[in-house]
C-alpha cells in the first residue's frame, strides 16, 4: 500500500533546476547591490545616493537598501513583506520613488532593505518585494538560545515568491548564518546570492574585507549562491569608494533584466571595476543548474581593456581544492578546460 511504500522510501523531495541558457542574447552591467544613507545610518540622502552614483564610470546600477528596522513604521502591525508598504512607511516609498526617478537607458536604481541580527547570525539584504520586515517584530527578532526567528524570516522569503536575497559580509564580526544553517531547496531559491568582498576602503586596504572562504562554505553546504563584491557604503562616494563590482549577465539593463539576472545566478564578483568575463560550462552561461554530465568543458572569456598584465583562471571544486589552472597574456583571451566526470 502507499503508507508502506513510504515507510521504505522515505518522504519525497522535489528540486528545482534552473533552466539552462546560452550565453547569447546577455550583456554584462557592473553595479553596486549594498549601500546606505541617512534614511539608516548612512551619509546623504538616497537622492544623493543615486544621483552620484548614475555618474561613476563603470556603474550601471545602485542598489541602496537601508536598514529596515530603522523605518519610520518598523514597529507597525501593518509592516509585512508581501505587502506593498509605500502608503504605510514614508521612507520605502522614498527609497523607490528615487530609485525610479534615476532609472533610465543608462542606470538602474534598486531599493531593497538589510535584515539584521544583533546576535551574531548574520545580515540578508533582500529585494524584489512590495514590503519589508525588521528585527524589531519578534516574529523574527533573535530570541536567546533559539533559531526560530531566524527560521521564520527564511519561511517568509519562500512565501514572498518574487524576493530575493543575499547573505552580506559573512564572517566573524557580524556572523555566518550559523555555519550556513537551515538549508531547505525552497529557500535556496530565494537566498542567491553572497558577499565575497564588502567594504567601502581601497581594495587591499583595512576597510575593506574579502571573504571568499565563506562562498566556498556555503556551496559546501548545499546553498546556490552566486558572489557579489559590494561596498556596503555608509559615507556617500556610492560606487567610486573602491573599484569594486558585482557584475549581472542579464538581457537588458533595466529593473527587471536585473533581478533575472540574480534569481539565475548570472552574478560574478570582481575588484576590477571593468573586468569582463563570460563563463560556459558544456555552453550553458554561468548560473545554470545542470543534471551530472558525463564530461564537462568550462570556457572563460576574459577582458579587462585597462590592464595588460596576466590573470591567473583557477577551477575551483569543492572543499577550495583547485583542479585546474591557466593563464590569459595581455589582458583578453579565453581559456578551456576539459575534465571528465568521474
Amino acid at each position: 500500500d502507499s503508507e508502506g511504500i513510504k515507510e521504505q522510501i522515505g518522504e519525497v523531495c522535489t528540486f528545482t533546476y534552473q533552466a539552462p541558457v546560452t550565453l547569447e542574447g546577455y550583456q554584462l552591467y557592473f553595479g553596486q547591490l549594498h549601500a546606505h544613507t541617512n534614511i539608516s545610518d548612512g551619509a546623504g540622502t538616497v537622492e544623493e545616493a543615486f544621483e552620484h552614483a548614475a555618474g561613476v564610470d563603470n556603474l550601471d546600477f545602485l542598489a541602496v537598501t537601508d536598514h529596515s528596522n530603522s523605518f519610520d513604521s518598523e514597529g507597525n502591525s501593518q509592516v509585512d513583506l508581501g505587502t506593498d508598504l509605500t502608503n504605510v512607511s514614508d521612507e520605502w516609498k522614498q527609497g523607490h520613488e528615487a530609485a525610479a526617478a534615476v532609472t533610465g537607458k543608462d542606470f538602474v536604481g534598486l531599493y531593497g532593505f538589510e535584515m539584521t541580527w544583533s546576535d551574531g547570525f548574520g545580515h540578508i539584504n533582500t529585494f524584489n518585494t512590495p514590503g519589508f520586515e525588521s528585527r524589531s517584530n519578534s516574529e523574527f527578532g533573535n530570541k536567546s538560545g533559539s533559531t526560530e526567528g531566524y527560521q521564520n524570516y527564511y519561511e517568509k522569503l519562500v512565501e514572498v515568491e518574487d524576493s530575493l536575497s543575499q547573505f552580506n559580509h559573512p564572517g566573524t564580526t557580524f556572523g555566518d548564518f550559523q555555519d550556513f544553517a537551515f538549508y531547505d531547496p525552497q529557500v535556496d531559491q530565494r537566498i542567491t546570492l553572497i558577499e565575497v568582498g564588502n567594504g567601502e576602503g581601497a581594495i587591499g586596504s583595512s576597510g575593506y574585507f574579502p571573504s571568499y572562504e565563506y562562498y566556498t562554505r556555503a556551496l559546501d553546504k548545499g546553498w546556490h549562491v552566486a558572489p557579489t563584491n559590494n561596498q556596503d557604503n555608509h559615507k556617500g562616494n556610492w560606487g567610486d569608494s573602491n573599484t569594486a563590482r558585482s557584475v549581472v549577465l542579464a538581457s537588458d539593463l533595466t529593473e527587471e533584466g536585473i533581478y533575472d539576472a540574480i534569481r539565475n545566478y548570472r552574478v560574478y564578483a570582481t575588484e576590477d571595476n571593468d573586468l569582463s568575463i563570460l563563463y560556459a560550462l558544456n555552453g550553458n552561461a554561468m548560473g545554470s543548474i545542470l543534471s551530472k554530465q558525463d564530461a564537462v568543458e568550462i570556457t572563460a572569456q576574459i577582458s579587462d581593456p585597462t590592464d595588460t598584465a596576466d590573470m591567473k583562471v583557477e577551477v575551483i571544486v569543492n572543499g577550495g581544492l583547485v583542479i585546474g589552472t591557466q593563464t590569459v597574456t595581455g589582458g583578453s583571451g579565453t581559456v578551456t578546460f576539459h575534465f571528465d566526470s568521474n
